[in-house]
């Protein structure tokens, strides 16, 4: 196997690294973003379900209460109470330390089930599991491996959105902007190469996973159904 290590490389003139020739098969190949069984989805747009839209309202509402745990679908699932189609994006909240400390309350929240209606679910409360983890395994009753994530919450400040894996999505439908964490501690790893959170640029689709999420958010933002 013909190998050029990092020292031969930086000592190489320009002209000797042209007349270098690395066999093909023996060229690193690049990593493979879908490493699970299924095989990899890349759709034109989302289903945003009615569930999602009341609870992002719920969400504009009670902003220091409440985030939102986000998932898509990459295939069709089956959970306890229902069944997604592939682009399924469903947002879910969760409860911040000051909803914590309101108690047993009626907050309203809903998922979808059956036919996209809509039943009623507590939100998700502190856990030890990642808020979108918890939404798939525990309110859904579904595969958490054929799910991507991400989370909802306020906007970032400008310095925060430095960190690749964090962003803000507006102008919304409802005038509003959001806070995104792009990042899944268990979910996204099998659909982008790895990555904990959906990546920023064109590796593995991430910015094209961005946008489509972005969309789908936007139009979860429209008026409660």
């Amino acid at each position: 196997m013909t190998t050029v290590s990092r020292r031969t490389f930086m000592g190489a003139s320009v002209g000797a690294l042209a007349a270098i020739h690395i066999p093909e098969a023996t060229q690193a190949a690049a990593p493979a973003c879908v490493s699970g069984s299924l095989p990899e989805f890349m759709p034109n747009s989302l289903t945003v379900d009615c569930a999602s839209q009341r609870n992002f309202e719920l969400f504009k509402k009670n902003s220091p209460y409440l985030g939102l745990a986000g998932v898509v679908s990459m295939t069709f699932v089956t959970g306890r109470w229902g069944r997604y189609s592939a682009g399924s994006l469903m947002l879910f909240p969760w409860l911040k330390p000051k909803g914590q400390a309101v108690g047993q309350h009626n907050w309203g929240s809903v998922f979808s089930g059956n036919g996209n209606q809509p039943i009623a679910g507590d939100p998700i409360p502190g856990a030890s599991l990642p808020v979108d983890e918890y939404f798939c395994r525990i309110v859904l009753q579904a595969p958490w491996s054929m799910f991507i994530g991400f989370t909802v919450d306020v906007p970032y400040k400008p310095s925060e959105t430095t960190n690749a894996w964090v962003s803000n999505v507006g102008k919304l439908a409802d005038g509003s902007t959001v806070g995104v964490d792009w990042t899944s501690n268990n979910l996204n790893q099998t659909w982008f190469g790895g990555s904990p959170w959906i990546p920023a640029g064109n590796s593995c689709h991430g910015n094209a996973w961005r946008k489509l999420i972005a969309a789908g958010i936007n139009q979860a933002s429209v008026a409660a159904c």
